[in-house]
């Protein structure tokens, strides 16, 4: 079965609805604040944000004339990822012994960065083979 982009939306908002859940636990129940936890969280943060922002550009790739345009599909990606990011942050708030973190939603926003130049490196790479 192919993956199409409706079915990148769902799973979009599936990620979304996971990430909602997690930054709805109160702080005891995240984890405790040693070094190691600080630096798994913040790798976990990378990840989850980074596979949100793949599942977003997978999403606007709902015809052939979209996956053939160039950047800006992957922008608005990296744009939409650091915008659900901000609101997790403030969302977060609400939450028992959690706090908004500016740094979190820069972690995130590399993390959508990074998974959004690999992808889109590999799409140039891929596209330059099959030309030679």
């Amino acid at each position: 079965m192919k993956l199409r982009p409706y079915h990148f939306i769902i799973l979009s908002i599936i990620w979304m609805s996971i990430i909602f859940y997690l930054s709805s636990l109160p702080s005891t129940s995240t984890g405790p604040d040693t070094l190691l936890f600080i630096i798994i969280s913040k790798v976990l943060h990378f990840v989850i944000f980074g596979i949100l922002s793949i599942l977003y550009l997978s999403s606007l790739k709902w015809d052939k004339h979209l996956r053939d345009t160039g950047i800006k599909f992957f922008i608005l990606s990296l744009f939409l990822t650091s915008i659900y990011a901000m609101t997790d942050e403030y969302h977060q708030s609400f939450s028992p012994g959690r706090t908004p973190s500016v740094r979190d939603v820069i972690i995130d926003t590399c993390g959508a960065l990074t998974f959004l130049t690999i992808a889109y490196l590999l799409k140039r790479f891929v596209k330059h083979d099959e030309k030679n």
